[in-house]
């Protein structure tokens, strides 16, 4: 998949595309952070920030099921990290439910900990992905630049960004060229010729890297990109910021 195919929600005609990606950055950032910074007992709060992330999927026209997709991929490492909390609570004191199995127990301190730690996860993964379906890359890092974010962290994020799908092509061309020989790969005793393909695709990666480099100094790159034209917030962009602000605040206000 090239970055153009990546990026292919975010070119769709809508109110939320042709918002500005600063306004996009604040508004949806700031809804993690309320998150983030909400009671776990709060299940009312978490309803009513899952409303506006729904809210902001459907004006978006982005397809829920490419939402989901994306951000199936992240949820199961935020479960394997908090997998363990149900069993780490103390349930002398909050109780909990036995297995009768040697001691172990579910504490509802730890469910509750473990449902705060998941909620949390799924609905900043769910608010990065609407925000990288609604904005191109480019206009991202357009956007953090006017933030006054350093300009080479942004220039490394837009550098590993593309250069991800090169190390794919280069990966990609490794396995047609293992299967023009018959090589599947599917076996324990495999792992050997699996670790030198790995070890052969960095290289390439990295020869890849160096005649890029060459390509760009001999055009004069100087390690400073040019800088972006200011643009003026449009009054749209300001009643997205302030409805989503009234929103979290409403929310906040139930706790």
């Amino acid at each position: 998949m090239t970055a153009r195919g990546f990026e292919r929600h975010s070119y769709l005609e809508s109110p939320v595309h042709r918002l500005d990606a600063r306004a996009k950055i604040v508004g949806l950032f700031a809804a993690i952070l309320v998150c983030v910074s909400t009671p776990p007992d709060a299940c009312l709060a978490f309803i009513g920030y899952f409303a506006f992330a729904i809210g902001f999927l459907i004006v978006s026209r982005v397809p829920p099921g490419y939402v989901l997709k994306r951000s199936l991929v992240v949820i199961p490492f935020a479960a394997m990290t908090a997998v363990f909390l149900p069993f780490s609570g103390d349930g002398a004191f909050t109780g909990g439910y036995s297995f009768g199995i040697g001691g172990m127990h579910l504490s509802r301190s730890g469910l509750l900990l473990f449902w705060n730690a998941m909620v949390k996860a799924c609905f900043g993964v769910v608010c990065v992905t609407l925000l990288s379906a609604t904005t191109p890359f480019p206009e991202l890092l357009r956007g953090l630049e006017r933030m006054k974010a350093p300009r080479i962290v942004t220039m490394l994020i837009g550098f590993t960004y593309r250069y991800l799908f090169v190390l794919k092509e280069e990966a990609l061309r490794m396995k047609r060229a293992g299967d023009a020989r018959g090589y599947g790969g599917r076996w324990l005793w495999d792992a050997r010729v699996i670790g030198e393909m790995a070890g052969t695709l960095f290289l390439r990666g990295y020869e890849r890297g160096e005649r890029v480099y060459l390509a760009m100094a001999s055009r004069g790159f100087n390690w400073r990109p040019p800088p972006t034209d200011g643009e003026r917030f449009h009054a749209a962009d300001w009643w997205f910021m302030l409805a989503a602000f009234t929103w979290f605040a409403a929310v906040r206000g139930t706790l």
